[in-house]
């Protein structure tokens, strides 16, 4: 049986649909949490922390384009772009940063924006996000999700929540926007704090593959960008400045790693320099922005850029977001409260 028939099994080719697809990716999230996938992938990246679009454990699949590939990479020094000095420096900030730890540990806050029933006002919906993974390769990985509830987006629209009568559920026709919750009907949003849920699964190799290279552990992932590059150049270009930004949001890479993805992305012309930004929990960094080759976590036909946020001078990485080019709304952010390498993981005997 090859990865993709393993694929098809879990999840059954629906229609095109943007709805349609939505809701499938939840059931193959869902039977990941609990199967355990280890086979070569071929073409993609499998990442388990795809957490920017689909939650902690879910398995986000950067597609590789059938377009032709990037040209060879060349060797040598790559240089930053205008405007984007900044991610020099936060590859000398995280260059000095230990690598020392049993386990990765992340907290996020992930969350998507959308409109109203009536579309009288703009509703953010958000889930904190804790996932504890080992450097052993052969231990469990662990996580704690809790549902954080749904309120107005911004102090106008909650105004005109007000006036609406301070709802605490909404109702749609057909599916739900946002993220969808296995604990309420079809088409109910409702603004309720949820319970954690802790859990654990163990790892389908999501670490060590990419750009269809398997790799037994990540220290074998490239320390320079050249070959970091390298290791992507069967990628189309927008796959590849996806997979770099992924290492640097998501991965337990060592810091040599994470400081080649900064050097490789300051030279990337597919990234555009914005300048200061406040980022969705209200801090300030520099920011880039480019076209994802990833699909929404929610049905949106339109053209969306996302934003990568930078602390240049600590190297962290603050938040990812995608919004609609052609009004700005914010679609879907992933932020980051903690990024760190730890002794223990609080989650494992809390299950």
């Amino acid at each position: 049986m090859d990865d993709y028939q393993a694929v098809r099994e879990l999840l059954p080719v629906p229609s095109l649909s943007p709805e349609v697809e939505r809701a499938g990716r939840e059931r193959l999230n869902a039977a990941f949490a609990t199967k355990r996938v280890r086979r070569p992938l071929r073409a993609a990246w499998w990442s388990a922390l795809g957490l920017g679009l689909a939650g902690a454990a879910a398995a986000t699949l950067v597609v590789t384009s059938a377009a032709p590939p990037s040209p060879p990479a060349t060797r040598g020094v790559i240089a930053a772009q205008d405007g984007k000095r900044f991610l020099l420096a936060a590859a000398t900030s995280v260059a000095s940063m230990p690598d020392d730890g049993a386990w990765w540990g992340s907290t996020l806050v992930s969350g998507e924006e959308f409109r109203s029933p009536g579309g009288g006002y703009t509703l953010r919906q958000t889930r904190l996000e804790e996932s504890w993974i080992p450097a052993d390769p052969e231990a469990r990985t662990w996580y704690r999700w809790t549902r954080l509830g749904v309120k107005p987006a911004t102090p106008r629209d909650e105004e005109a929540w007000r006036a609406d009568g301070a709802p605490t559920s909404w109702t749609y026709e057909g599916n739900t926007p946002g993220m969808l919750s296995f604990d309420e009907p079809p088409g109910v949003v409702r603004a309720a704090r949820g319970k954690p849920d802790t859990f654990s699964s163990e790892d389908w190799d999501f670490r060590v593959v990419m750009a269809g290279r398997p790799l037994t552990k990540l220290e074998q992932l490239p320390g320079t960008p050249e070959d970091l590059r390298e290791l992507l150049k069967g990628t189309d270009e927008r796959s590849t400045v996806d997979n770099v930004v992924r290492l640097l949001f998501f991965a337990p890479v060592t810091s040599g790693t994470r400081a080649a993805a900064y050097r490789l992305l300051a030279s990337m012309p597919e990234t555009d320099a914005v300048g200061q930004v406040t980022d969705v929990l209200g801090r300030t960094g520099q920011a880039v922005e480019y076209r994802s080759g990833e699909f929404p976590t929610r049905p949106y036909a339109g053209e969306t850029r996302t934003r990568l946020v930078v602390d240049p001078d600590s190297g962290a990485p603050l938040s990812l977001e995608t919004r609609s080019v052609p009004d700005g709304m914010l679609l879907n952010f992933t932020a980051v409260r903690e990024n760190r390498w730890a002794d223990d993981n609080p989650l494992k005997e809390k299950r």
